[in-house]
């Protein structure tokens, strides 16, 4: 489709699909999945696309401090997409929408949140459940964690899963559905960020 097409489709400028496929901006979870219906293409593909952190980014770019707008909610919600039928999802450093701290979020620094993309988890964590993560936390066994991969492209990739095991090079992990317990290699999943609270979608 023409660039004049989607705006219309969209209803928005043809300056703002520039803007989309030039990387300037990122369009919403909502507006990535009309746009991925639109052209018959897998949402997943178009955050690799379209969404993607700088090569080279680190993990920790899903946790830079962006500034809230002012008199609203200040935990940044993440945009997420499936990619893969192994739970992973694909997290994008640009908020889609900004949600109130709890009582127990009261003074973490640098918390963010997502929607869990999946049924992996079911029933401790359904499709579309939202959860916050407080990354000052150390892993905790027991635990259900976000667990965080970048690859050579800088795609951040997520896995939520529960911490069975700390080892020196793995994270022993569970899943519900179906039923699996698994090594996540550190070297590949070097970041396990544990979640705090889990809001029912």
């Amino acid at each position: 489709m023409t660039q004049v097409a989607l705006a219309a489709y969209f209803n928005i400028s043809k300056s703002a699909v520039n803007q989309w496929e030039s990387g300037k901006n990122i369009p919403d979870q909502r507006k990535i999945a009309a746009l991925a219906e639109k052209l018959e293409l897998d949402p997943a593909l178009l955050v690799r696309l379209a969404g993607i952190p700088a090569a080279g980014s680190a993990p920790q770019a899903v946790m830079s401090p962006v500034p809230s707008p002012p008199g609203r909610p200040d935990i940044p919600v993440w945009a997420s997409a499936e990619a893969g039928s192994d739970g992973a999802m694909v997290l994008v450093n640009d908020p889609i929408d900004w949600i109130r701290r709890s009582e127990r979020m009261q003074g973490v620094q640098k918390p963010f949140a997502f929607y869990v993309i999946g049924t992996s988890m079911s029933p401790a964590i359904e499709h579309g459940d939202q959860v916050v993560v407080n990354p000052s936390l150390l892993p905790q066994v027991g635990k259900d964690h976000v667990f965080l991969q970048t690859q050579e492209d800088g795609t951040i990739l997520a896995l939520v899963k529960r911490l069975l095991r700390t080892g020196a090079t793995s994270w022993k992990v569970r899943q519900f559905n179906p039923p699996k317990d698994f090594d996540l290699p550190k070297a590949k999943w070097s970041k396990a960020l544990m979640i705090s609270e889990k809001r029912v979608g």
